[in-house]
């Protein structure tokens, strides 16, 4: 890329893995949801370095997965490798990326913070045409307290959302889960606390 726009493209560049390699919790939830198969697709919006897409395609799912920083798709594709699955992974921005496929799973972890203001309505415009009925989106997003001080490890384009916000963008929809939680973080090595709000929701209409 000509211009890091992220920490992260600086952080996916050591040998290991920044996050880890084991797949968040919420991935055993949607598999709940959507059992697996070879004609199920999943998308997942800022895939870091690939740990929950590759564990999708590991399940038996058909897995695209995107991210702003090249480190970080180089990493899922050598994580693919190595556990021997298929991952269709590229550089692209939660801000601009277009897609004429449909998706049985859509999710982002830690990414919706990225998009500007005046993206929002479009994208989550966006997720209606692109979502299969039947389907289901995972989202979270880091939220503002007043007692909280910004993470130290917040990065130079995410912007906090308001409390509820999140909910607010997709009223059409069932929701299978909706949640409020602050939790502590290490990550950085540096001690501190988000606030972050969750959905799963299905597209019935």
């Amino acid at each position: 890329m000509s211009n890091i726009r992220t920490n992260y493209e600086k952080w996916y560049q050591c040998d290991g893995y920044y996050w880890g390699t084991e797949p968040a919790g919420f991935c055993d939830e949607l598999i709940a949801l959507c059992p697996p198969s070879k004609d199920k697709k999943v998308l997942d919006i800022g895939c870091g370095e690939g740990k929950d897409a590759v564990y999708m395609a590991q399940k038996g799912f058909d897995v695209t997965a995107i991210d702003l920083t090249e480190n970080g798709i180089k990493k899922t594709h050598r994580l693919a490798e190595e556990r021997g699955v298929k991952v269709n992974a590229y550089v692209d921005d939660i801000n601009m990326f277009e897609t004429d496929e449909e998706y049985d799973i859509i999710y982002s972890s830690g990414t919706i913070q990225y998009l500007f203001e005046e993206n929002k309505k479009h994208f989550f415009e966006k997720l209606n045409r692109i979502t299969k009925k039947g389907g289901f989106v995972f989202f979270n997003v880091f939220v503002e307290k007043p007692f909280l001080e910004l993470p130290p490890d917040w990065d130079m384009e995410e912007k906090m959302w308001k409390p509820g916000e999140l909910f607010s963008y997709l009223p059409d929809w069932k929701f299978h889960r909706i949640d409020e939680v602050i939790f502590e973080d290490n990550s950085n090595g540096i001690p501190h606390y988000h606030c972050m709000d969750t959905i799963i929701c299905e597209r019935i209409i």
